[in-house]
């Protein structure tokens, strides 16, 4: 089975998308009168790292490809004597 790899932008909208997520959960986050009254939840507070953990492993993943893409370029460009 071959894995799955995302980009940046990806990641960054499963971040957005996620956290927005967790934060309709009233059972995670708390919100009254706008956001000087809102609060995480223990329980919200331990999902939420669950989320940024799990996701790290994307982020470390989606730089590897990045720096490997970029180390390649430079291989290429030089092989090319630009």
């Amino acid at each position: 089975m071959k894995k799955c790899k995302m980009n940046r932008v990806t990641i960054k909208d499963l971040i957005y998308g996620g956290v927005n997520e967790l934060m309709k959960n009233r059972n995670y986050y708390y919100s009254s009168a706008g956001s000087n009254y809102a609060h995480w939840t223990e329980e919200g507070k331990e999902e939420l790292l669950n989320f940024v953990i799990l996701m790290s492993k994307n982020i470390a993943e989606a730089e590897i490809q990045e720096l490997d893409k970029r180390a390649k370029a430079m291989v290429l460009k030089e092989l090319k004597g630009e």
